[in-house]
C-alpha cells in the first residue's frame, strides 16, 4: 500500500507575511508629511528672515566702522567741518544694500573743552518685516594737536 503525501502550499495572503501594504497606511503617510511639510514651511521662512536681519547688522556694522576710519584718515581737527562730513550723509547710504537707510553724521564742538570736537555717526534702516531697527551708532573724537595738558 501507497501513501502518498501532499506539501502544504504556502499561502500568500496570510496576515504575518504581507509584502504591501494597504491604502490606509498610505493615506496616514500623506497625512503625515503634510502635516511636517505645512510646519515646516513658515518655520523655515522665519529662519531665512531672521539669516537677512542678521547679515544686515553686519553690512551695517562694517560699513559704519569702514565710514568711521575713513572720516579719521581723511580729515583733520582743524579741517573739520559739518559741510565736510554731510558728503558721507549722501555718499553712504547708496551704496549699502539695506532697506531704507538713514545715515546722520554730527559734529558737536564741546562746551567745557574748544580742544575737543566729537563726531557722532548714526545709521538706521528697516528689517525685513518693515519696522525699524535699533540705530548703530558711533563717536569719533578729534582733539587739537598740542591740546593736552602737560
Amino acid at each position: 500500500m501507497k501513501i502518498y503525501r501532499h506539501k502544504k502550499v504556502p499561502q500568500i495572503t496570510c496576515w504575518n507575511e504581507r509584502s504591501g501594504f494597504t491604502i490606509f497606511e498610505a493615506l496616514i503617510s500623506m497625512i503625515l508629511v503634510s502635516a511636517t511639510v505645512a510646519i515646516s514651511i513658515p518655520t523655515l521662512r522665519v529662519v531665512n528672515l531672521q539669516r537677512k536681519s542678521i547679515n544686515a547688522k553686519l553690512i551695517a556694522t562694517t560699513a559704519l566702522a569702514n565710514l568711521g576710519e575713513r572720516i579719521v584718515a581723511e580729515n583733520s581737527w582743524d579741517d573739520l567741518t559739518s559741510e565736510k562730513l554731510g558728503v558721507y550723509e549722501t555718499e553712504i547710504p547708496t551704496q549699502l544694500d539695506l532697506k531704507e537707510p538713514q545715515l546722520s553724521v554730527k559734529l558737536i564742538q564741546s562746551e567745557n573743552d574748544p580742544a575737543v570736537r566729537q563726531v557722532r555717526i548714526r545709521l538706521s534702516w528697516e528689517n525685513p518685516y518693515g519696522e525699524s531697527v535699533d540705530p548703530l551708532l558711533l563717536s569719533l573724537w578729534f582733539h587739537r594737536e598740542g591740546s593736552s595738558d602737560e
